[in-house]
């Protein structure tokens, strides 16, 4: 037997991350605007712009193209052919494609370097925690985690041996990965998972992804890490919200099925956007032989894991295999900006901080 550490934690990007993310504390500007692309992305996706779509599409493309300080939000792609020009008169954007097949291209946020003083906080918090297993969240690449690995975390003594990113299915770069001490054996993406709604339509179950990477701890002996960053509550209808992120658990709790939590060591981890007593999050919190490690009896104290400091939206979720061993549980929260929060002296503002979110990790016997 051997202790490990196993933690979760939301990075807040490493070195690029939307400029509209980065407004103080995801103002009500960076709902605003992440509202009205997603709101332009499903009328661009329509196969013919009658009129009440070009006239909608117009006006949220008026509203920032128009505007010398939110133009540079986000920019429209457009690799072949148009969707839009600009009208002579002043009188802004008119509306030239006929339908989805008439142009290629996209909507993308403009991203911006992440302050380097938080990221070296970021990597300040991992030193701290010291695990030998890491579940990271927000992460742009592969290469921009590994890269922090061996530069940043090197620089503080706690390089991982191995690191992996698969890319998901959000266009902002904000992916779930894993830093291990370990060697990953075995790799399986959820990223195609889907389901049909009311109308047939196909959409991804995962905002991101749920990949399962299998770690090899020794001979016969692995331990299997669910990364999950679940759908947020930033923007967008909290009713749709909550209904994409109970189907996200729904699915967790399907491939959990094919393990044996009695006798299987398997981790769920990541920030699951919600509460423990949300609806959305209820069935995985109740399943049978998965525990919350803070339901370990050495663990004690408040349970916020969030800027707000109310409650808990990041998880460790382990077997019982797991749980039945904890020697001790812990919440890293000095990367955190906070008014009466004891932070790092590096964290000065929200700018300056490591992420919004507090790393949680456990101590095993395996």
């Amino acid at each position: 037997m051997a202790k490990i550490k196993i933690g979760t934690f939301n990075l807040n990007n490493l070195f690029e991350r939307p400029i509209i993310m980065e407004l103080e504390g995801f103002s009500e500007t960076g709902k605003e605007v992440l509202d009205d692309v997603a709101a332009l992305n499903m009328l661009i996706e329509k196969p013919v712009y009658d009129a009440a779509t070009k006239l909608a599409a117009k006006q949220i493309l008026d509203k920032y193209l128009l505007d010398e300080i939110q133009k540079d939000f986000f920019s429209v792609n457009e690799v072949r052919e148009n969707l839009f020009s600009l009208k002579q008169d002043g009188s802004g954007v008119e509306i030239v494609a006929g339908g989805r097949k008439d142009w290629v291209g996209w909507i993308e946020l403009t991203k911006g370097t992440t302050n380097e003083i938080s990221l070296s906080n970021t990597a300040k918090v991992i030193q701290a925690i010291n695990v030998d297993i890491l579940c990271t969240v927000e992460v742009d690449s592969r290469v921009a985690l590994n890269r922090f690995n061996h530069q940043l975390l090197k620089a503080k003594n706690v390089q991982f041996s191995h690191c992996m990113v698969i890319d998901g299915n959000d266009d902002r770069g904000i992916d779930v990965g894993l830093l291990s001490n370990f060697e990953i054996v075995e790799i399986i993406s959820h990223v195609d998972d889907f389901y049909l709604d009311s109308q047939n339509h196909k959409y991804e179950v995962f905002s991101r992804d749920c990949p399962e990477y299998k770690v090899k701890i020794r001979d016969g002996v692995f331990v299997t890490v669910l990364c999950n960053h679940l759908k947020s509550k930033g923007y967008g209808s909290q009713t749709q919200n909550n209904a994409k992120r109970k189907k996200q658990t729904n699915r967790i709790i399907e491939i959990l099925s094919k393990f044996d939590l009695t006798k299987d060591r398997v981790v769920v981890a990541g920030d699951f956007n919600d509460t423990p007593k949300s609806d959305p999050l209820k069935k995985l919190l109740k399943l049978a032989n998965l525990c919350n490690v803070f339901d370990s009896p050495v663990f004690s104290g408040e349970r916020w894991t969030y800027r707000t400091g109310s409650d808990q939206i990041d998880y460790l979720l382990v077997s019982k295999p797991l749980f039945d061993t904890i020697s001790n549980v812990k919440i890293e929260r000095r990367g955190i900006f906070k008014r009466n929060n004891p932070a790092f002296p590096e964290v000065t503002n929200k700018v300056t901080q490591a992420s919004d979110h507090a790393a949680v990790w456990a101590e095993f016997e395996v």
